[in-house]
């Protein structure tokens, strides 16, 4: 009776669907699922409006800045697309369903929880990674061979690297200043990110390995700023050589394991410079270096088709039409037929389809998420102020190289970020009543 008393409480609702939606958005084939949350979720923002709209207006200018993105991405649909049907249709599953994503997080965590959204992150992160290790632990046995550069759990090793970055930020986080703010305890804590760390590195997504350079440097960085005056010389020689060798050892060792590093400056320089072939356009096989090696097809195509992007955006800095597939739409406007879909960077994905305008309306949003982290976190050590400018730097880092701005990593991180502006509002308030 205690326990069925206990999950008719809200608060365990709110913190159980959260850690589902978190969890199951990255796997495959479950968009109807999240579909049914999100109803959920707004139905409860429909009863608790008054907790809603407060905690939006307490944090005005990133809701505001959010909103204008949304806006001026449907006038320019509306207005500017060459692509009017297509570009509506890819706002309302994309940038509105990542709104109503920012509002359900906004409301699920405007109340005190059982468990905080930085808890709900590395829960759901863990979750993940159990089940990839599982996975992985069973086709060891079956086949006698621990596979590298494929996952179980998620379509691509890119989405899994993303989410498992993302989770391992919040462990950061809470690890080095959550002492009283988590359920988790450090021991464990420590073992859930040398636990995501192992799944992140066997991967083997470049992309992701450069997000876990970024996460621990930067992390170091701002503990050893924060500490300084708790830190002898000699813990703060040990704590740096113990972090610049396991950097380097980390980074050595991902170098050699993909046989693709070896040639990858040659392969970026070679697709920098490439703007006749047809290699990149993926109309013709991919051209050779010097030595007669086929350059490493990732590096290769990425790099010249962020070039490509650039060169779209300085032709019509105003964007061509918001769409998943705007930058092959827009090669074929401009006389290149091509068979590529994305860019691969969210950064041109957005330029090239909503303009330098949406570029900057959204850069806008994010540096104002930075900033209020930043600012919480220096004048009240407010660590989900932490989580929130460490997670907005990692996702625009990762927009730069991969296009996760769009679908089920659009809406998590709408979903975060605005849970943990909702959670650093109900702290702020909790104080100023004290």
């Amino acid at each position: 009776m205690k326990a069925f008393a206990i999950w008719r409480q809200s608060g365990y609702w709110a913190v159980l669907l959260a850690i589902i939606f978190l969890t199951v958005s990255n796997i495959s084939h479950t968009i109807a699922l999240r579909y049914v949350l999100l109803t959920v979720f707004l139905v409860w923002a429909a009863v608790e409006r008054r907790v809603l709209l407060r905690t939006l207006s307490g944090w005005s200018v990133p809701t505001l800045l959010l909103g204008s993105f949304l806006l001026y991405a449907l006038l320019h649909s509306v207005v500017l697309s060459g692509w009017m049907a297509t570009s509506l249709a890819e706002w309302r599953s994309q940038l509105l369903m990542g709104g109503l994503w920012f509002i359900a997080g906004t409301v699920l965590f405007s109340r005190p929880r059982p468990l905080s959204i930085m808890d709900c992150v590395v829960t759901a992160g863990l979750l993940l990674v159990v089940a990839e290790v599982f996975m992985a632990v069973r086709y060891y046995y079956q086949h006698g061979s621990w596979l590298y550069m494929e996952v179980f759990t998620t379509a691509t090793k890119l989405e899994f690297t993303f989410f498992v970055n993302f989770a391992m930020a919040f462990v950061a986080v809470l690890a080095g200043f959550g002492k009283g703010k988590t359920r988790f305890p450090l021991w464990s804590l420590l073992a859930i990110g040398a636990l995501m760390f192992f799944a992140s590195f066997h991967a083997g997504a470049r992309n992701g390995l450069i997000g876990l350079s970024y996460l621990v440097l930067s992390f170091t960085f701002i503990y050893v700023l924060t500490h300084r005056q708790q830190l002898s010389r000699a813990r703060l020689v040990v704590l740096l050589l113990i972090v610049g060798v396991g950097m380097a050892g980390f980074v050595s060792k991902a170098i050699h394991k993909d046989p693709r590093n070896q040639i990858f400056v040659q392969s970026a320089t070679m697709g920098w410079q490439d703007r006749d072939g047809l290699g990149w356009l993926r109309m013709a096989p991919f051209p050779s270096l010097a030595d007669g090696r086929t350059v490493d097809s990732s590096a290769y195509e990425r790099v010249a088709w962020i070039r490509a992007g650039l060169d779209l955006i300085v032709e019509r800095p105003m964007g061509y039409g918001y769409d998943r597939r705007a930058f092959s739409k827009a090669l074929f406007t401009v006389g290149k037929p091509n068979q590529i879909g994305h860019s691969h960077s969210g950064f041109i994905d957005i330029g090239v389809g909503l303009g330098i305008p949406g570029v900057l309306l959204w850069l806008s949003f994010c540096i104002s998420l930075i900033v209020i982290g930043l600012k919480v976190f220096v004048l009240r050590r407010e660590v989900a102020g932490l989580a929130l400018m460490l997670v907005t730097c990692g996702f625009l880092g990762r927009m730069v190289l991969e296009s996760v701005s769009k679908d089920h990593m659009l809406h998590i991180f709408l979903f975060t970020v605005a849970a943990l502006l909702a959670h650093i509002h109900q702290e702020q308030a909790g104080k100023s009543h004290v």
